[in-house]
C-alpha cells in the first residue's frame, strides 16, 4: 500500500496527503516517477555522494511512512508544503505545543520582511541616486539615507543626510537616522530602528500573531517641476516587522532554539548587518527541517557560515553537511563553476530519490516532491557560497537557476522576495512587481516596499528603454 494510501485512512492524514499533492504540482505524480529508474544511493565512481549524509538527510529519513507520520497528522504541515505561510502559522497557534513549527514559521517572516526592506532600499537607491531627476524634491535625500543605511552604506547614508534641505517635516526621523548612521558599524543593530520615531508595530511579539503594517504613503513630496507629488513609506517599518516576527521566534522557541533560529535568519541578513557566527547543533528536532532547505542541521549551519566564509565552509563542512559535500567538486582552482553545480545538482536530486526509495521500500510520486525542495535548497545555498566568496556574476546565475525550479513545494516566498531585491538591486523591476503582486494577498505589508519599487519602473520607462529581468 502506497504511503498517500496509508496517510488517508485518517482525515488529517488525506488533508496532508492532499496538500503534498497540490505542493507537488506537475512534476510529483507517481506516474513519472515510476518511468524513470531510481540510481543506487552509492553512485559508482568519483562523483559518488557520501552515502551516510544522503541517507541522514530529511527526505530519506523521513520516506519511513513510521517517521513522517507525526507530521502527518497536523494540517498545518500541509499548509507549508504548500508554502501558505500565513495559513501554517494559524494552523500551529491553534495548538500551542507545537513551539517548533511557530518559531520555525516566525524566522522565515522575519526573513522575509528583511528582504523587502532590502527590496525597497534597492531600489530607491536607484530612484533618487542612479537615476535623480532635476525635479526630485530635495526631500527624497530622506529616504536616499535610509535606502544606503539598510544595504551597508552608513558613511554615504550621512553625507546624503548632510545635505538635506527643505524638510521640517522629517527632522526627529532625520535626525534621529544620523545618529543611527553615525554609529560604528550601523547595521551591528537593527533595535533602534524599530523604535520611535520611526514606526512601531503596536501588539507585543507573540508566537502565532501576524499583525501587518499600514501600507498607506507615509510622505508625499511637492514634485519641483510640478508633476505628481512624490510618495513614499517609512522602509523602517519593514525592519520592525521582521524585528517583531525574530522576537517571537524566539519567544515561542525558547533559548534552546536560538542557534536554529540564528542560522535560519543568517542568509537572509540586511547586507552590513552583524551577529556572532550562530553555534551548530549536530542535532535539531525533525520539525525545523521537514520541508525545508536544509536536509540535516549540517545544512543548515554550513549555509549560515557560507554567508561569511564562502568557499572556506565548503571545505570545513564537507564531512558533514551534505551540501558542503555536493559543492567541493564544483570548485575548480579556488572558484565556483555554477555549471558543475547544476550537474552535482542533478546528483543530489538522483541520490535522495534513491534514498527515499530504498528507506521507504518503493517508488512513491512525493519522493520526487521531497527531492525537489533538496535540489532547490542546494541551489540556493550555492548562492550563499558564491556570495560569501566574492562571485557576484556566478552567484546571479545560480539564483537564477534556482528561481526556475522553485515551483510548487520548491516555491518559497522567501527565496522569491529576496529574488526581488536582487532584481530590483539590478535596477530591472519587472520581475520584481511581478513576484510582489504575487505575493500580497498572503503579505500585505509588502506594500510598504512597492512604492520605491513601482517608482522605479516609472522611471526607466521615463528614461531608458524597458528594462528586462536577470537571466
Amino acid at each position: 500500500m502506497s504511503a498517500l494510501h496509508e496517510i488517508g485512512r485518517s482525515s488529517r492524514g488525506f488533508a496532508f496527503a492532499a496538500a503534498l499533492l497540490l505542493a507537488s504540482g506537475p512534476l510529483g505524480c507517481a506516474g513519472e516517477e515510476a518511468e524513470q529508474a531510481p540510481v543506487a544511493i552509492a553512485v559508482a565512481g568519483k562523483e559518488a555522494l557520501p552515502a551516510a549524509l544522503v541517507s541522514a538527510a530529511w527526505p530519506s529519513r523521513l520516506a519511513v511512512d513510521a517517521t513522517r507520520a507525526p507530521f502527518e497528522a497536523h494540517p498545518g504541515w500541509g499548509l507549508l508544503f504548500q508554502r501558505k505561510t500565513d495559513e501554517a502559522l494559524a494552523a500551529f497557534a491553534a495548538e500551542p505545543q507545537q513551539t517548533v513549527p511557530l518559531a520555525r514559521l516566525h524566522a522565515d517572516l522575519a526573513a522575509l520582511y528583511r528582504q523587502a526592506a532590502l527590496l525597497g532600499a534597492n531600489a530607491t537607491r536607484h530612484v533618487y541616486g542612479t537615476d535623480r531627476l532635476p525635479q526630485d524634491p530635495p526631500q527624497v535625500d530622506y529616504l536616499l539615507a535610509e535606502a544606503l543605511i539598510l544595504t551597508g552604506d552608513c558613511g554615504g547614508a550621512a553625507s546624503t543626510l548632510g545635505r538635506l534641505t527643505g524638510a521640517s517635516e522629517l527632522t526627529e526621523r532625520a535626525a534621529a537616522l544620523a545618529a543611527f548612521a553615525a554609529r560604528p558599524g550601523c547595521l551591528s543593530d537593527l533595535a533602534p530602528l524599530g523604535l520611535a520615531p520611526f514606526p512601531v508595530i503596536a501588539e507585543p511579539p507573540t508566537p502565532g500573531l501576524n499583525p501587518s503594517l499600514s501600507t498607506e504613503a507615509a510622505y508625499a513630496f511637492a514634485d519641483l517641476g510640478g508633476g505628481p507629488p512624490t510618495t513614499g513609506a517609512e522602509l523602517a517599518a519593514l525592519v520592525a516587522l521582521s524585528r517583531w516576527h525574530e522576537a517571537a521566534a524566539r519567544a515561542a522557541g525558547g533559548p534552546e532554539a536560538g542557534a536554529a533560529i540564528d542560522q535560519l535568519l543568517a542568509p537572509w541578513r540586511l547586507p552590513g548587518e552583524t551577529v556572532e557566527a550562530p553555534a551548530a547543533a549536530a542535532t535539531l528536532d525533525d520539525a525545523w527541517l521537514f520541508g525545508g532547505f536544509a536536509m540535516s542541521p549540517a545544512d543548515l549551519a554550513f549555509t549560515a557560515a557560507a554567508r561569511t566564509t564562502g568557499l572556506g565552509a565548503v571545505e570545513a563542512w564537507r564531512d558533514r553537511s551534505l551540501y558542503a559535500a555536493a559543492l567541493g567538486p564544483a570548485i575548480v582552482e579556488g572558484a565556483l563553476v555554477p555549471e558543475l553545480v547544476l550537474d552535482q545538482a542533478a546528483l543530489l536530486g538522483r541520490s535522495l530519490r534513491a534514498a527515499q526509495e530504498q528507506a521507504g521500500g518503493g517508488a512513491q510520486g512525493f519522493h520526487r516532491t521531497f527531492s525537489d525542495i533538496g535540489v532547490v535548497g542546494f541551489l540556493r545555498a550555492a548562492v550563499v557560497v558564491a556570495e560569501g566568496a566574492g562571485q557576484a556574476r556566478d552567484a546571479g546565475i545560480l539564483r537564477v537557476n534556482a528561481f526556475e525550479r522553485s515551483e510548487g513545494a520548491a516555491g518559497d516566498p522567501l527565496f522569491l522576495v529576496g529574488l526581488a531585491a536582487w532584481d530590483a538591486g539590478n535596477r530591472s523591476p519587472l520581475r520584481a512587481q511581478e513576484i510582489v503582486h504575487n505575493q500580497l494577498a498572503r503579505f500585505p505589508s509588502l506594500a510598504v516596499a512597492r512604492y520605491p519599487l513601482d517608482a522605479l519602473h516609472l522611471r526607466l520607462g521615463r528614461t531608458a528603454a524597458p528594462s528586462n529581468p536577470v537571466h
